[in-house]
């Protein structure tokens, strides 16, 4: 009992780790001082999917768990920004990160969350997808809430063209930098 104790300890502080992670992209494009760490992230996430996997009828439960567990690698590895590392070399380290983590957790339930996340980088399911982009959402939010707060809009002109891209939306018509 103790041992498992230790285990799931072990867990939660690679949770709690991600507070301290900064989203790297804020940081090092936009020098934002003070930017969201990767856990404010998850959880304005996990509030956004909340509420629209529950809008279209998704098994929000499955949501939340993706979206949960789809940047916990990054409290073992740090927030990569696209291009810092290969993909092949990042993808290997995540899953060596994962492993880790997860094997602090009891068997049933690393089994569950494992293939919850090997289904999140296959990104071939509709929940896979929507996480994916609701990751982007996220983002395209966050920049809008850094322009409302006075960082430059050129410089963070990237995050929106990276998510308007990514969730289909024509830059002509774009509403988030209009509202």
């Amino acid at each position: 009992m103790i041992q498992k104790r230790t285990a799931l300890t072990r867990f939660f502080k690679y949770v709690l780790q991600l507070k301290c992670v900064k989203r790297a992209g804020w940081v090092s494009k936009v020098r934002i001082n003070n930017s969201e760490s990767v856990a404010d992230h998850t959880y304005s996430m996990c509030a956004i999917s909340m509420v629209l996997s529950d809008m279209i009828g998704l098994d929000t439960e499955k949501v939340m768990k993706m979206v949960i567990l789809h940047d916990l690698t990054e409290s073992i590895i740090g927030d990569y920004m696209p291009g810092e590392v290969t993909k092949k070399r990042k993808r290997l380290q995540e899953k060596k990160a994962m492993k880790s983590i997860l094997n602090c957790l009891p068997l049933n339930v690393r089994s569950d969350y494992e293939k919850i996340w090997q289904e999140y980088l296959l990104n071939k399911t509709g929940v896979a997808r929507f996480v994916h982009r609701t990751d982007k959402l996220e983002m395209l939010l966050q920049a809008k809430q850094y322009t409302e707060q006075g960082y430059s809009p050129r410089l963070l002109g990237q995050f929106f063209k990276s998510a308007n891209k990514s969730l289909n939306i024509d830059t002509k018509h774009d509403l988030w930098m209009q509202s």
